[in-house]
């Protein structure tokens, strides 16, 4: 039985705040500052799984979540203190008079985010337009700061989008090798004369998602757009204002800017969880659909197969078999058209590219941490051992509601990355994203029935 809907959100809400805070440290690598950020948010996300249950016919029990508004706000304005004091981009070109308007603009969004905690509904709906609107044209700015950002991944969006545009396989083609055939990013022979030799690294839903943006110029607005659309998504998922608070908290998450000028597809994710949430919440008959297209969005989405058995109709036995169904009918028309192009390249590209990966020294992970200083570094194997674990700890202990989906998916992915060989800025936007849809979805009104007065005896 799960904690009180209040102080679930309550501890979620902590621990994307602490996240926010250590990827924010050093653009999500390996620091001693941000690894105590990072023992923060696990800690919150373990006290969230273990604490002590309250009564499920009425979890407020009258009780308001005032303290709760209050937690949120506090929150959001730290986010809107790290947006003000560190750098937005990395590679930023920046005009004059270019920063201080970011910080105005950051500094009216921190603003927008309190007015939303006591607005009517209707004043909400213009507030959260508002947040939306500022966001996205911080967003915007920061696409046309750094319209050619130094990291691989940009180049593997842009080329693989052009390619598939002009009919050619984009799993068949080869990149740049922009860091030089030493570098320590890939394994060995990967980099071959300057080139690298594999093709697109993510699943087919990613290139698709990415097309839109490519198409107006730059693939990053389909990516801005995604993030723009799951805050939407999580200030709507319930009533009340604590959705509208959840979603201030993505936006102005301090790395969330940094995050779309390298061109991650992590704002994809976030948009699938936040629609996969959204549809158990609202729309019940959109969920398996919902659910298929973030299955197959990346690769590490494998870490939400067992939590998705918190949204499966288990009683009805025809019901379930034509959920799973449709998730996996969904999953498949996306992914198969591409992957039989050449199912070779597709599976290395897909899997063993990333299987060959080196541990990299920089990654924000314990596994990492405390490899450090041995002779041979812990095993890989150690993370999954984890994240089984937490994964069980989660399906044990959490409802079998979209809150719950959402609690299971942030704490299995948080301990995945944190244990992992490779973690950084992009992976743990995710989780935050998984922190926040988690919030935005506890049903913190009591049921209809226990708020029904009963009469006198």
């Amino acid at each position: 039985m799960p904690s009180r809907p209040s102080v679930h959100a309550a501890f979620f809400g902590i621990a994307a705040v602490a996240l926010g805070i250590a990827i924010n440290a050093a653009n999500g690598t390996l620091t001693p500052d941000a690894i105590e950020a990072l023992n923060v948010s696990c800690g919150a996300v373990l006290l969230a799984l273990v604490w002590p249950s309250g009564r499920c016919d009425d979890p407020l029990r009258g009780r308001k979540t005032g303290w709760l508004t209050l937690l949120l706000l506090l929150g959001i304005a730290w986010e809107v203190g790290l947006l003000i004091v560190t750098p937005p981009l990395l590679y930023g070109r920046f005009r004059s008079g270019d920063l201080p308007v970011f910080f105005r603009e950051a500094a009216a969004a921190g603003v927008v985010s309190g007015a939303l905690s006591f607005a009517p509904r209707a004043a909400r709906r213009a507030l959260i337009a508002a947040l939306v609107i500022a966001h996205g044209a911080i967003g915007l700015w920061a696409i046309h700061a750094s319209p050619e950002p130094h990291i691989d991944v940009f180049y593997f969006q842009r080329d693989s989008c052009a390619a598939l545009l002009r009919g050619a396989n984009p799993y068949t083609i080869t990149f740049p090798n922009i860091y030089g055939d030493a570098t320590p990013f890939y394994g060995p022979h990967v980099s071959v004369r300057g080139r690298l030799q594999f093709g697109f690294i993510y699943p087919p839903l990613s290139l698709f998602l990415s097309l839109p943006g490519y198409l107006l110029g730059d693939f990053r607005y389909s990516q801005l757009f995604a993030i723009e659309a799951a805050a939407v998504l999580m200030a709507f998922m319930r009533d009340g204002a604590i959705g509208s608070l959840a979603a201030a908290l993505l936006l102005l998450s301090p790395r969330s800017i940094f995050v779309l000028e390298q061109g991650w597809t992590e704002p994809y994710v976030v948009l699938l969880l936040a629609a996969t949430v959204f549809a158990a919440c609202r729309a019940p008959r959109a969920l398996p659909y919902a659910l298929g297209l973030l299955l197959c969005v990346k690769q590490y989405l494998f870490l939400a197969l067992a939590p998705s058995a918190l949204l499966i109709p288990w009683r009805d036995a025809r019901r379930t078999r034509m959920f799973v169904l449709k998730v996996a009918l969904t999953a498949v028309v996306v992914t198969l058209p591409l992957a039989l192009w050449n199912p070779r390249a597709f599976w290395f590209d897909n899997v063993g590219f990333q299987l060959q990966q080196p541990m990299r020294a920089d990654a924000l992970s314990y596994l990492v941490w405390f490899s450090r200083d041995r002779a041979s570094p812990y095993p890989v194997w150690a993370s999954f051992l984890v994240t089984g674990m937490v994964t069980a700890l989660g399906l044990w202990r959490l409802p079998r509601t979209p809150a719950g989906f959402a609690a299971a998916i942030a704490a299995a992915s948080l301990a995945f990355f944190a244990t992992s060989k490779q973690a950084f800025a992009n992976y743990y936007f995710f989780v935050i994203g998984a922190m926040c849809c988690t919030v935005a979805a506890q049903e913190l009104r009591p049921p209809l029935a226990s708020r029904v007065e009963q009469p006198s005896s």
